[in-house]
């Protein structure tokens, strides 16, 4: 009779360990996305994972290293489909529109996991300097766009990095506005494609301006001045 190697039960055992793991990590998120994360408990988390609350100490200490775990694979995702080498094939605005989609995106999957993040984030340190490397990774990110805005004559002397950061916490709390239960629209669905169309349209025209040129400018002064005459 053959029996199976030391290894190889080594590896089957860490395959369904990490099967496991994940597991309470995707429960955590659905609880978290039902009670909040200040009123979820373990148990409630272990129950949508459909295992007993004791076998959860064999891979976390707490729920809340449950939620650094997740927001880890969050800051990862984002730098995976957002923060993603620039494709040569699109202009600079269309590799913003592109990386806006994505983010929205990703945002409104984990939206739970965000929304725990950055309000665990204004009371623990922890959890400010992960969210803090989050922000970071995304303005690095925008700030290169800027940049290769501004090499086709787009936002003329803009500081790149404060453009990034502004752009960037208007970016933030507006996906967490408009995906957390307490936010503007509580009886409203904000369904992608209008959430994509508003936030691209504001990112497209807060990046993609172009200084007028003396002959523009005194073409647009002579329009507003005929506009302003009176009839008669």
């Amino acid at each position: 009779m053959q029996t199976e190697s030391p290894p190889a039960r080594r590896k089957r055992a860490t395959h369904k360990g990490d099967a496991t793991r994940e597991a309470i990590k995707q429960a955590a998120k659905r609880t978290i996305a039902i009670d909040g994360f200040a009123a979820a408990t373990i148990a409630d988390i272990m129950a949508q994972a459909d295992r007993s609350p004791g076998a959860f100490y064999l891979y976390f200490k707490t729920k809340e290293q449950v939620l650094q775990e997740l927001l880890e694979d969050f800051r990862q995702r984002l730098k995976d489909e957002v923060n993603r080498p620039i494709s040569e094939a699109e202009g600079p605005l269309e590799n913003l529109t592109s990386r806006l989609t994505a983010f929205w995106r990703i945002y409104r999957e984990d939206w739970p996991i965000a929304t725990a993040a950055f309000q665990m984030a204004m009371i623990d340190q922890q959890f400010s300097r992960a969210w803090r490397n989050v922000r970071q990774q995304g303005i690095r990110g925008l700030s290169v766009m800027i940049q290769l805005a501004q090499k086709e004559g787009y936002s003329p002397g803009m500081d790149t990095e404060l453009a990034a950061s502004a752009l960037c916490s208007m970016l933030e709390y507006t996906c967490y506005n408009w995906t957390a239960k307490g936010g503007d629209f509580p009886d409203r669905f904000i369904d992608d494609a209008t959430a994509i169309n508003v936030l691209t349209e504001l990112f497209v025209h807060a990046v993609g301006w172009q200084s007028l040129t003396n002959a523009d400018y005194a073409a647009a002064k002579q329009t507003l001045s005929s506009r302003q005459e009176p009839v008669g």
